[in-house]
């Protein structure tokens, strides 16, 4: 497949993730954030107000509003199709949100297959939320879920399971995660080569660059891709 851009240490791919994914090898390390299917049956519903509208409008390029099985099955297929590519020490660090729908809470464990081994829980305090119920309280923590294979290994022993990062909002994307939470995941392993399947906007890979290591985008909106490539052409920052 021909990527969307390449460079000396980064390459994108304007398709879908399950295309792509069977032809790759050799991934260190994943970083990747979903879309949440907050639309979907059962969720209760978007917030309102124009610093939401993103999340409201939801993907130009995807269907935010899956039935709930049918999403689920969705993220155990790829998933599985990540686990695939990674190499002998690798490790998926796979970011999504507990959800309320139905009275119930739901969780993201129940995204992740049986069969792969979630070695530890993360969770992003985001320091903030939004909240229009009165039936819970407002949520302001995301999970991170660090599905590994058992040689894999982080290189510091000093950085806690609980990351106080807030969220970025001038962005183009309705639902990115901040560089900094990228840069934490990237410089907290030796990963060589690190895949964003869900890329959005680039973060991923900014990060990655920002590190020194080698990245792999895939996306299914070619204006992501174009605000991507953007992003690859800045001059790597110092860390």
């Amino acid at each position: 497949m021909t990527p969307y851009y390449s460079d000396d240490s980064v390459t994108i791919y304007h398709a879908r993730c399950e295309d792509v994914l069977p032809t790759l090898t050799d991934v260190d390390l994943v970083v990747t954030s979903p879309p949440y299917n907050l639309r979907g049956d059962g969720n209760n519903p978007c917030p309102v107000g124009a610093e939401f509208q993103g999340l409201a409008d939801g993907y130009a390029d995807h269907d935010d509003a899956m039935p709930h099985a049918e999403y689920v099955a969705w993220q155990h297929s790829v998933l599985h199709l990540l686990w695939s590519t990674l190499s002998d020490d690798g490790a998926i660090f796979y970011n999504h949100k507990p959800r309320v729908g139905g009275n119930r809470a739901k969780l993201p464990l129940e995204l992740v297959p049986d069969e792969l081994p979630i070695r530890q829980v993360i969770v992003w305090d985001r320091g903030s939320g939004f909240n229009r119920q009165f039936t819970y309280f407002v949520p302001c923590q995301e999970w991170v879920l660090m599905i590994a294979k058992p040689a894999f290994r982080i290189t510091t022993r000093d950085r806690f399971d609980v990351w106080r990062i807030p969220p970025e909002t001038d962005t183009e994307h309705p639902a990115p995660f901040p560089l900094k939470f990228a840069r934490y995941a990237v410089s907290s392993t030796a990963a060589e080569l690190v895949l964003d399947p869900f890329m959005g906007s680039g973060t991923t890979l900014r990060a990655a660059k920002d590190c020194g290591r080698r990245a792999i985008g895939i996306e299914l909106s070619e204006r992501y891709c174009e605000i991507a490539a953007k992003r690859m052409a800045q001059e790597v920052l110092a860390l």
